[in-house]
């Protein structure tokens, strides 16, 4: 009895271990918005990869950031391993396709490619790589958020939060009343 409770208690930890490691996220970039003009604004991006922070002007109501991405097989997940990513490029887009079309749009280059493109090349000849492709996410512009850029086993999510207000900051009954009528 005591080996099938053992046994039972081992099989549940490696269940949740396995549920831990293929839904790993690290978060891997973080930016907020300032309006300058309609549809202009000046992005704040910060991340640790190389060559990405700084402020980038964006057109458009939405922004966009793009990753070449490199998924490992599960068991590798499993092992400790976690997905390769570089982030390669940054840039404002507009919701309305008539607008994407016409309006001006920028977009930058944020990626050397020099590290995934020697980790490309050996990829084939890698075992624990499942596949290789792009990734990308958007999300309509909002001043008053964060937004987090996360890497998960399979891709890059965007996740959002209000701007933490200044410190000191003390809310008065009109910024109450404020809140509760927008919903914030």
């Amino acid at each position: 009895m005591f080996v099938i409770s053992l046994a039972l208690v081992a099989s549940m930890g490696l269940t949740i271990l396995t549920y831990v490691r293929l839904t790993a996220e690290k978060p891997i970039a973080a930016m907020y918005f300032e309006p300058v003009s309609e549809d202009v604004f000046t992005a704040h991006l910060v991340s640790e990869d190389q060559g990405v922070n700084g402020t980038y002007e964006i057109y458009g109501d939405q922004w966009r950031i793009d990753a070449e991405f490199i998924k490992l097989k599960p068991w590798a997940n499993v092992m400790g391993m976690d997905a390769r990513y570089q982030l390669v490029r940054f840039e404002g887009r507009y919701g309305d396709i008539e607008a994407e079309n016409t309006r001006p749009h920028l977009a930058y280059d944020l990626g050397a490619g020099d590290v995934l493109d020697l980790a490309n090349y050996l990829a084939q000849w890698n075992f624990f790589v499942d596949a290789e492709y792009g990734s990308s996410t958007f999300t309509d512009i909002d001043p008053d958020m964060v937004y987090t850029v996360y890497r998960t086993q399979s891709g890059i999510i965007v996740r959002s939060e209000p701007m933490p207000e200044p410190i000191g900051y003390k809310p008065t009954v009109l910024d109450q009343v404020q809140g509760w009528v927008s919903g914030k």
